[in-house]
């Protein structure tokens, strides 16, 4: 069992991951013009891509700006790439931070793991968002694959959209049988399905003919879990949060955003992801 993966420079985004030569990303060509990018300083949406930082409006893109990035490889050996980017002139035009932000790859046989690191080289206390966003290929329909979690969840909260944004209502709770998430005709028309307060370590994919195991996607150090596509597309993304998009009601204050991170001068946060591949 093998992974070779190939990332580019332009947001440290990868661009291939083949499993035993099987390729397991998308494409990045039709439907969705990304693969898998990082979501930083921010995840989703902000009100009309603005927020109030220190008393100031800044407007950040959706899903932040690193995924535009340049990053430079500092680390390139047979199973590990890491890179790093930094804020600089443009940056702080759109968000007043001075920071580094690593991103690095672990192949270890049949599994892949991200981490991403962020310093803080401000002299203020830092506050940001981050996520990561990869495309998974499908080799059938949507409708012939779906999520089982590691544990039944009794305390599992669903999040609504509307609109653009979060809604402040509560959602629906999809699970089957407090343990699975079908991928359905409509699953996707109201954007992602996104979960909170899940106890599981992992998300498996599975194909419903015979319940066979496509990856395993270990989210354990993230609190939101996204499930994304578009109708009829030949991919689907499984998404680890810190925090997401603008409720519809929301102070528009950076500060005040749902499990936004705080980090002081000089001190560094770590998080991670892994996908295991079958």
């Amino acid at each position: 069992m093998s992974i070779k993966i190939e990332v580019s420079n332009k947001g440290a985004e990868l661009t291939s991951i083949k499993f035993n030569n099987k390729e397991m990303l998308h494409n990045g060509k039709k439907f969705w013009d990304r693969q898998s990018p990082v979501l930083f300083p921010t995840v989703g949406r902000l009100r009309d891509n603005k927020t109030i930082i220190n008393d100031k409006e800044y407007t950040i893109p959706q899903h932040g700006f690193a995924k535009d990035m340049e990053f430079e490889l500092i680390e390139n050996l047979k199973n590990k790439k890491e890179y790093m980017t930094k804020s600089n002139e443009d940056t702080l035009k759109m968000y007043p931070f001075k920071f580094k932000l690593y991103i690095t790859y672990l192949i270890d046989k049949d599994k892949l793991t991200v981490k991403y690191k962020v310093i803080n080289i401000d002299e203020d206390e830092m506050l940001f968002g981050i996520g990561g966003h990869p495309g998974f290929k499908l080799d059938l329909n949507q409708e012939e694959y779906y999520f089982e979690l590691e544990k039944k969840e009794n305390e599992i909260e669903f999040i609504e959209v509307e609109g653009n944004y979060i809604s402040n209502k509560p959602a629906k709770n999809l699970l089957r049988d407090g343990i699975r998430i079908d991928i359905e005709k409509n699953s996707f028309i109201n954007d992602a399905i996104m979960i909170k307060k899940f106890k599981s370590k992992t998300i498996t994919l599975k194909q419903k003919k015979d319940d066979k195991k496509i990856l395993e996607f270990n989210m354990s150090e993230f609190p939101i879990l996204a499930i994304w596509t578009i109708p009829n597309a030949s991919f689907i993304c499984i998404e680890p949060w810190f925090n997401t998009a603008d409720k519809v009601i929301e102070t528009g204050y950076f500060k005040d955003k749902e499990g936004i991170i705080k980090l002081k001068p000089k001190e560094k946060f770590e998080c991670k992801f892994s996908i295991k591949f079958f």
